[in-house]
């Protein structure tokens, strides 16, 4: 697990990453959009991650969920796309956020044809396949209207500045990198308990009656910090919110 740098936005430590890797090292995994952090991966960035991984001889698996869910003027840039990647990316996809269809437990992945067959032999003990009415469904989502991503990010882009404004509102509870995809964001708590966030998440959910997750969930690098999701309605986010202020006034 390597931290990335949170003062710029949680971006990618490359002195950490070079230092972590071993003659063991096989593969690189990352998030882009970013869960929990909120955080796009610039193309330089990625091109730099590019770069090392083919110095080093290594794959790069990477989880884009939230590809079509970028605000201001970033935009999801896929390390897939570089030439000299091919048959050095696992890229990893799902249907569950650019369609909400979280539990129909279905997604893709794109890799070099060589890998598939690897890939299969893991896939087949954990799962089978996925379930049939969910391979209909995903069909459906492929072959219908598509203005809904569209909406789904208009949401996403309001929530997330509503969420931030009040967050600036607590500014004595937390501090925060405003989140540029997912619909998630990663605020440290400036509490002195806030340094164990289960502690902390779970004074909130007793106390306040919000339900978040602690950072310390997301490796030991997320202390400290816990995690807000913004796919809800805007008013299930005012009156979080009011409960917090009531909480910590």
């Amino acid at each position: 697990m390597i931290p990335t740098i949170e003062e710029q936005g949680f971006t990618l430590d490359f002195d950490a990453i070079n230092k972590a890797i071993t003659p063991k090292t096989r593969a690189i995994i990352c998030c882009t959009p970013n869960n929990p952090t909120g955080t796009v991966l610039s193309e330089a960035a990625l091109i730099e991650l590019a770069d090392l991984a083919q110095r080093h001889n290594l794959t790069v698996i990477t989880d884009e969920a939230y590809e079509y869910f970028t605000f201001d003027d970033h935009r999801h840039f896929s390390i897939a796309s570089i030439p000299e990647m091919k048959g050095r990316v696992i890229a990893c996809y799902t249907f569950t956020k650019t369609y909400a269809m979280t539990g129909w437990r279905i997604g893709y992945l794109y890799a070099d044809e060589a890998m598939i067959p690897q890939i299969t032999k893991a896939h087949i003990p954990f799962a089978i396949c996925a379930p049939v009415v969910s391979q209909y469904a995903a069909l459906a989502a492929l072959t219908g209207p598509q203005d809904c991503i569209a909406a789904f990010r208009e949401h996403y882009q309001a929530a997330r500045n509503l969420m931030c404004d009040r967050l600036d509102k607590l500014d004595s509870v937390f501090a925060y990198q405003r989140p540029h995809g997912s619909y998630l964001m990663f605020p440290r708590i400036l509490l002195p308990d806030g340094e164990d966030s289960m502690a902390f998440c779970r004074d909130l959910l007793l106390g306040g009656k919000v339900s978040t997750t602690p950072g310390v969930a997301f490796g030991s690098g997320g202390e400290s910090h816990l995690r807000l999701s913004f796919c809800v309605p805007l008013e299930e986010i005012n009156k979080a919110f009011d409960r917090m202020e009531e909480r910590y006034r």
